[in-house]
C-alpha cells in the first residue's frame, strides 16, 4: 500500500520477524492477522462460492488461502520495489512491515533529490502493474483447464494488483501518487518542505473524501466496507499530517548543530562522583528539577548520572551509596562534538536525554532533549524552516 514508513514506522515497533531479503528485515505487525483472516473469510465464503457455486467447501478455502497469501506476497513485492530502488539511491531500508492497511517500508531518511524521490515513488505502482499483467497471463493459461477456480484466483490477483497500483497513484501524501506529486513540485520550487506540505494537504483532502464516502456507505447499509473506507481515511489523514511534520523536523535538525543549543560549561550544574545518592536526590534532582547531571572529579568530567540510574534503588540505602556507583562512565556513547548535527545528537540521546559536549578532551557544555525540543518550538513559532 502506501510507502508510509518514515512517517508511521515509529508506530509499528512490535510484530513478528519473518526473514530478510537483500538485508531488509521482513516482519508482520500483529494487526496484519485481522485483515488476513477477514480477506480469507470473504474470499472463501463469499467471492469464490458466488463465482463457482458447485464446488466443495474445501476447494473454496484452498482457493481463498492461496489468493490471500499471493495478495500479501504482491504487497510485499510492491514495498520491496520501493526499497530496492531507494537502496540504489543510497538510502538505508532497515525493515518492511506488513500490517492491517498494507505494507510499510522504513526509510532511514528522505530521498536526496527530486529525481530519486520520483523513481522510488513510482517503483511500487509499476511493480503492481507488472504483477497484474503476470496474473492476467496466468488466468488466460488456466482458462479451459480442469480446475477453472485456479483461473479465478489468478483473475482476482490481476484485478487486485491493478487496483493497488491505481489506488496508490492517487496524488495525495502518503500514497505513492502523493510522493510523485511531491517530487515534481520539489523539482519545480526547490523546497522539499513546501512540496511535502502541498502533497500532505492534498492527502488530507483525499482522506476526508474516503471518510465521507465510507460514512455514506454505512448509511446505505454497507457497514463493513463503509467502516473500512472510514478507517483508511483516518489512517491516511494521520500519516499525511505526521509526514509533513517529520520532514520539517528533520530539516530543522539537520540545519542546526549542537553548539547552537548547548548549555555552556559555566552554566552547567555538576555533581561529584563521591556525593551520596541521598544528597543527589534532595539537593539536585528535587531542587533543580533536572533529570540528569554531568559528573566531575574536580575539573575533570568522569561521567553522567540520571534519574534512570537510581530508579529501583531502595530509599533506605541511598545514604550509603555514591554517584560513582551508579553513573555512566565517560565514553563515546554520552559524548558529542559541538559541530554534530542536532538530528544525529537526538538519535544518540539515551534515556536520560542528555549528552556531554566535548572537543579535544575539554568539556564545553551540555545538550538536553528538553533544550532541543524548546529550540524546535521556537523555530516553529518564528516560522523558520
Amino acid at each position: 500500500m502506501a510507502d508510509a514508513a518514515s512517517k508511521k514506522d515509529r508506530a509499528l515497533t512490535g510484530g513478528i520477524r519473518l526473514f530478510r531479503i537483500a538485508g531488509i528485515q521482513i516482519s508482520i505487525d500483529f494487526s496484519w492477522f485481522i485483515i488476513f483472516f477477514l480477506l480469507l473469510w470473504s474470499l472463501s465464503v463469499g467471492y469464490f462460492p458466488h463465482a463457482f457455486p458447485r464446488e466443495k467447501a474445501a476447494v473454496y478455502w484452498a482457493a481463498g488461502f492461496a489468493a490471500t497469501i499471493l495478495f500479501f506476497a504482491s504487497v510485499l513485492i510492491h514495498e520491496l520495489a520501493h526499497s530496492l530502488v531507494a537502496m540504489r539511491h543510497g538510502l538505508s531500508i532497515p525493515s518492511i512491515t506488513l500490517f492491517i492497511f498494507g505494507g510499510v517500508s522504513q526509510l532511514s531518511e528522505e530521498a536526496k533529490d527530486p529525481a530519486s524521490e520520483l523513481k522510488i515513488a513510482i517503483a511500487g505502482p509499476v511493480s503492481s502493474l507488472m504483477l497484474a499483467g503476470v496474473f492476467y497471463g496466468l488466468q488466460a493459461l488456466a482458462t479451459g483447464s480442469s480446475h477453472p477456480i485456479t483461473g479465478a484466483v489468478m483473475g482476482y490477483l490481476a484485478v487486485i494488483n491493478g487496483a493497488l497500483a491505481v489506488f496508490n497513484l492517487i496524488p495525495g501524501f502518503p500514497l505513492d501518487g502523493g510522493r510523485v506529486l511531491r517530487a515534481i513540485y520539489w523539482k519545480t520550487k526547490g523546497s522539499l518542505s513546501k512540496a511535502t506540505r502541498l502533497a500532505s494537504d492534498i492527502g488530507k483532502i483525499v482522506a476526508v473524501i474516503f471518510i465521507i464516502f465510507g460514512g455514506l456507505q454505512v448509511l446505505a447499509g454497507a457497514l463493513i466496507s463503509g467502516l473500512w473506507f472510514v478507517f483508511i481515511g483516518i489512517f491516511l489523514r494521520s500519516v499525511a499530517q505526521s509526514g509533513y511534520q517529520e520532514v520539517v523536523l528533520k530539516q530543522l535538525l539537520n540545519s542546526a548543530v549542537v553548539r547552537d543549543i548547548m548549555v555552556l560549561s559555566r552554566d552547567t550544574v555538576k555533581v561529584s562522583p563521591r556525593m551520596g545518592l541521598d544528597k543527589l536526590v534532595k539537593d539536585y534532582f528535587l531542587h533543580y528539577g533536572y533529570k540528569g547531571f554531568p559528573v566531575f572529579d574536580g575539573e575533570t568530567p568522569v561521567g553522567l548520572v540520571s534519574l534512570a540510574d537510581i530508579r529501583g534503588i531502595p530509599e533506605g540505602t541511598l545514604p550509603a551509596r555514591t554517584v560513582e556507583e551508579v553513573m555512566k562512565p565517560l565514553n563515546d556513547e554520552i559524548i558529542v562534538s559541538p559541530d554534530t548535527a542536532l538530528s544525529d545528537a537526538l538519535l544518540r540521546m539515551r534515556q536520560d536525554g542528555r549528552l556531554l559536549v566535548m572537543a579535544q578532551g575539554h568539556f564545553l557544555g551540555l545538550i538536553t532533549k528538553t533544550g532541543l525540543l524548546r529550540f524546535l518550538e521556537m523555530k516553529k513559532v518564528l516560522g523558520e524552516e
